[in-house]
C-alpha cells in the first residue's frame, strides 16, 4: 500500500527530527532565533543585527528614516522604533548602523529581520534624549518602500509639545 509507506516514511522523518532536536538540547546547543550578523540585500547598504525577539525571523523589513533639513535637525540620541501590524508588533528596536546616523537632511537605511507582522498599520519612533544635541526633526519613515509614515515634526524636549516620541499611522 503506497500511502502507508509514505505516512510511515514521514513519521520516521519526524521522529528523526525530534531525535536530532533532543540530541542538540542534550548537548547544550540552543537553536538560534536571531543572529549577531548583519544582513543587507544590497552591497554597501548598512544594516542592523537581526532582531532577537520572540519567534523566528521570517521577513526582512527595509526601513528608511528621513531626517529633516531644518537647522539642527539631526540628533546624537539613540533612536528606537516599534512596528505594529495586523499580526502583532515588534520592538522597541534600536536603529543604529554607523557613528553618524540621523544627520540633518540625510536618509538612514536599516534592514530588520523580524517575524512576519502582517500588513503594517503604525509605528512608534522615539529617541532617548541622550548626546550633546538630542533634538531631532523627523520627516518620515518608510518600510519596504510602500508603507509610509509621515511625521514632519520635532522630537525634542525643547520644541513644540516637548515629546521625544511619536506614534504614526500609515499614510
Amino acid at each position: 500500500m503506497r500511502i502507508g509507506r509514505v505516512v510511515a516514511g514521514t513519521m520516521a522523518l519526524a521522529a528523526t527530527t525530534i531525535m536530532a532536536t533532543s540530541e542538540s538540547a542534550a548537548a547544550g546547543v540552543t537553536p538560534r532565533i536571531g543572529s549577531d550578523h548583519t544582513y543587507s540585500g544590497r552591497q554597501h547598504t548598512p544594516s542592523v543585527p537581526l532582531y532577537k525577539g520572540s519567534g523566528v525571523a521570517q521577513h526582512q523589513y527595509r526601513v528608511a528614516v528621513y531626517t529633516g533639513g531644518e537647522e539642527g535637525g539631526g540628533t546624537d540620541a539613540n533612536v528606537y522604533i516599534t512596528i505594529y501590524g495586523t499580526r502583532g508588533s515588534a520592538g522597541p528596536i534600536r536603529l543604529d548602523n554607523s557613528a553618524n546616523n540621523f544627520e540633518t537632511g540625510k536618509t538612514d537605511r536599516f534592514t530588520l529581520g523580524l517575524r512576519n507582522l502582517g500588513r503594517l498599520k503604525s509605528i512608534k519612533i522615539r529617541h532617548d534624549n541622550s548626546g550633546r544635541k538630542p533634538g531631532w526633526y523627523l520627516n518620515r519613515v518608510t518600510i519596504d518602500g510602500n508603507a509610509k509614515f509621515s511625521a514632519y515634526r520635532w522630537l525634542a524636549k525643547d520644541e513644540e509639545d516637548h515629546r521625544t516620541w511619536v506614534k504614526l499611522s500609515r499614510d
